[in-house]
């Protein structure tokens, strides 16, 4: 019996706010916010709604990744009201 071998694909694993591609949605390309059980959340390059993909999915764009600042922390809503009482 012939034994197959499978070829080990190296996931990419982009840094915070970098620029991706993403393969699965026709390459569009997107800013890497997060990854969340096994999903990987990219956003818009000018802000927008997230949409979740793969992480088999993305690749690097060019040489040098492009990155975009993302701000982490954010006091929830409901702590801004309560400050301004």
């Amino acid at each position: 019996m012939a034994v197959s071998k499978r070829s080990r694909t190296t996931i990419y694993r982009p840094e915070l706010g970098e620029v991706v591609k993403d393969r699965a949605h026709k390459g569009v390309e997107g800013v890497y916010m997060d990854t969340m059980s096994g999903r990987v959340y990219l956003r818009p390059r000018g802000g927008g709604l997230e949409w979740t993909t793969s992480p088999g999915d993305i690749e690097r764009i060019g040489e040098k990744p492009e990155l975009i600042r993302v701000c982490t922390t954010n006091r929830p809503r409901r702590a801004r009201a309560l400050l301004a009482s």
